[in-house]
Order: structure tokens, then sequence, then C-alpha cells
């Protein structure tokens, strides 16, 4: 009897580990490929995580509810040829009073050690939840981010 509940207890981690990274993640997709409203709505309805990177734009903070919600701008672009450039961005939300002190909007006269800067480049782990047809700009929500050097 002792050994079923054993094989069991080595087979949970193994069924596990069969699940693939991309089921969760959806490396496909970028700032670039959001710009397009269906593109957007797909990846909404897929749920997926997709990875940004780009350039941190401007932040606006709300603070009508409960709980502060911190809206940064991610921007990217590519060149088209050598004489036209293509901006994309994507409006990325960071739930919660915490990250007030990280993305004030302004910069403080004495920052808080997490600061992170307009100009930042980030790479942002985010779960793309809308477009904004008013603004043309995709909205997510932010699982998780890096500040690159």
């Amino acid at each position: 009897m002792k050994i079923v509940p054993v094989f069991l207890l080595l087979l949970i981690p193994v069924l596990g580990w069969g699940q693939s990274f991309n089921t969760l993640v959806d490396f496909d997709l970028e700032l670039s490929s959001l710009s397009d409203p269906v593109v957007t709505a797909a990846a909404v309805d897929d749920g997926r995580i997709v990875i940004l990177e780009g350039l941190m734009g401007d932040t606006k903070t709300d603070e009508s509810g409960d709980e502060a919600q911190i809206w940064v701008t991610l921007i990217g672009g590519s060149w088209v040829g050598t004489s036209e450039v293509r901006a994309y961005s994507c409006r990325i939300l960071f739930p919660g009073n915490r990250w007030l002190e990280i993305f004030p909007g302004v910069r403080p006269e004495k920052p808080s050690p997490g600061y992170v800067p307009p100009g930042s480049r980030l790479l942002v782990a985010a779960r793309v939840t809308g477009y904004d047809s008013g603004a043309g700009i995709p909205v997510a929500e932010m699982v998780d981010y890096r500040v690159l050097q």
C-alpha cells in the first residue's frame, strides 16, 4: 500500500514538467504586431503572457479607486527603409499602491531605490487586456518586468 502513494508523489512532478512553456507565453507577439487591433483581440482571447520590450514613455496615475493604478506607456519603433520610422506603443497597467514610488510620473527629489525614470528600457511580461480604439493603442496588465541596462 505504501508503494502507490510514493509512486504518485514521483509521478506528479513529471506530469507537470511535461507542460510546454509555449502554452503560457506567446513569444510571437511584440509591440509592432499589437498595433493591429485584430491581433490584439486574438491575444486577449488567447490569454497567454506576451514579452514586450521598449522604452518607458509617460506614466499616468489613477487613484480614484481603493488601489492606485499606474499606467506606463511602453514605446518601440522600427525603420522602414532609410527614411521612415514607425512607432509602436502599448499602455501597461501596474495595479496597486506599491508602484507609486517606482513610477511616480515626476522625478522626485529623493527617488526610492526602485525608481524607474522615464526613458528607461523595460522588458515587460504582460497579459493583453484590450485595445483602446480612441487612442489607437493596445492595453495590457503587467505580470512582471525588468529594467534593461
